[in-house]
């Protein structure tokens, strides 16, 4: 899922750097903290999907331990948990997200739609197929952009939900037609098989890393505009936080 999750991260960075750039951060604790909450979801996200590709690499080049293979699966169950951890993250800080940028849920709703976005999407097909070409690259650019493109916010555009006519189409249409290239079980990968998805778990690796870099960008570019001594009170709050969940 490197493209999808690529996409999300330069999305959200997209709007974080304006807010950044106009220093609206500075201006509101709060909302300096539920950035940095998001930010650092997607990043734990990131890292997650490396560690994902990595094992597939091993897996599909026939090198991989027992161990592997166990722990990609539970890396992919935990990638699902991160998800819903990200959805809620940006969900909690939507309402003050609104205040400086307030096209921002509507942007991310095709993503983060609760009941058919396409990280919703991932995480169910995740669940019924770990092992397939499907789950593990999902959908590729162009996928994502037709999907995006005839995705609607519900008029009343107070929450991440969509109108899901078109869209909820688009997306069965591209999955049915990724399935009908794909490796259903990437341990069992025939000799035609495994360059193709080697080159394509490179070129998802890559894309990862483009998002992992641009994660770190928005933690850098919040440290310097909230200044040192309130970016270390926000992680101090943010620790204190995930020690009471």
């Amino acid at each position: 899922m490197g493209e999808l999750l690529s996409t999300v991260v330069q999305l959200v960075s997209s709007y974080f750097t304006r807010m950044l750039d106009r220093r609206a951060v500075s201006r509101d604790a709060k909302v300096a903290a539920e950035l940095m909450a998001v930010v650092l979801a997607l990043q734990e996200v990131c890292l997650t999907g490396h560690r994902i590709l990595a094992l597939a690499t091993t897996i599909v080049s026939g090198t991989a331990r027992p161990d592997d293979v166990t722990e990609f699966a539970a890396a992919l169950r935990r990638q699902s948990t991160l998800v819903d951890q990200l959805r809620s993250r940006i969900e909690t800080a939507r309402p003050l997200l609104a205040t400086v940028e307030v096209e921002f849920a509507l942007s991310v709703a095709p993503f983060l739609d609760a009941k058919s976005g396409l990280l919703t999407r991932w995480q169910q097909q995740a669940a019924t197929s770990q092992f397939s070409t499907t789950t593990l690259l999902f959908l590729p650019a162009e996928s994502v952009t037709r999907a995006v493109a005839a995705s609607r916010p519900r008029p009343d555009a107070t929450s991440l939900d969509l109108d899901r006519t078109d869209f909820v189409l688009v997306v069965a249409d591209e999955m049915r037609s990724v399935r009908r290239r794909e490796v259903r079980d990437i341990r069992t990968a025939t000799d035609a098989e495994r360059d193709p998805v080697l080159r394509d778990i490179e070129q998802a690796r890559a894309r990862l890393e483009t998002a992992t870099q641009l994660c770190a960008g928005l933690l850098t570019a919040t440290r310097e505009t909230v200044g040192p001594e309130a970016f270390a009170e926000l992680r101090r709050n943010l620790a204190g936080r995930e020690l009471r969940r």
